[in-house]
């Protein structure tokens, strides 16, 4: 099954600019998301291809790459060819599409960049049960978790297979030139 194009999918021109792109996604996002349409396969499919066409054409780098060679320049772990695209990946768009003024703002990540920036914390994940309602007007969960507590004088150093950083970068080269991925360092996770 081919995809779908991109501009077609948030039914915008080639020439939309950022802020029309945002406006056409968020109006997608709403109508498709999974908390309105709960148990409708083909609803989340559709939050899914905006969500996914949302992320490549609001990254200039990717956009330039969609524009010139279609859905084959997304292939190669950059973009979705490569590794899919996770319900994460979508609700981590949030921020950047709805701000800290709506209810998924503040939820999801609020006006948070895209960058590689990470925040004391960020390698816990819970999964929580929330209704719209709840998000809406706000609600309180307790949640336990267990940490790992260092022993005293143990001191800690970098990975050595990433330097620290968190991230590996890989260089590929396909018949469309030189694709560069970064992941997070498979040792140290991230």
């Amino acid at each position: 099954m081919s995809k779908r194009d991109y501009y077609d999918i948030l039914g915008v021109s080639k020439s939309a600019t950022a802020d029309e792109l945002k406006k056409a996604y968020r109006k997608l996002a709403i109508k498709y998301h999974p908390d309105k349409n709960p148990d409708d396969k083909d609803a989340e499919e559709k939050f899914k291809e905006a969500a996914e066409a949302y992320d490549v054409l609001s990254n200039p780098e990717k956009k330039s790459r969609y524009d010139q060679f279609g859905h084959a320049g997304m292939s190669g772990g950059s973009g979705f060819g490569g590794g899919g695209f996770s319900m994460d990946d979508i609700f981590s768009q949030f921020g950047d599409v709805f701000g800290d003024d709506n209810i998924f703002g503040s939820f999801f990540g609020g006006g948070r960049g895209r960058g590689n920036r990470r925040t004391v914390g960020s390698n816990i994940r819970i999964k929580l049960k929330l209704t719209l309602a709840d998000m809406r007007n706000g609600v309180e969960k307790k949640v336990k978790y267990r940490r790992m507590v260092a022993a005293q004088d143990v001191k800690f150093g970098n990975c050595r297979h990433c330097g620290g950083s968190g991230v590996v970068k890989q260089v590929t080269n396909t018949f469309l030139g030189q694709m560069a991925t970064q992941s997070a360092c498979p040792v140290c996770q991230g």
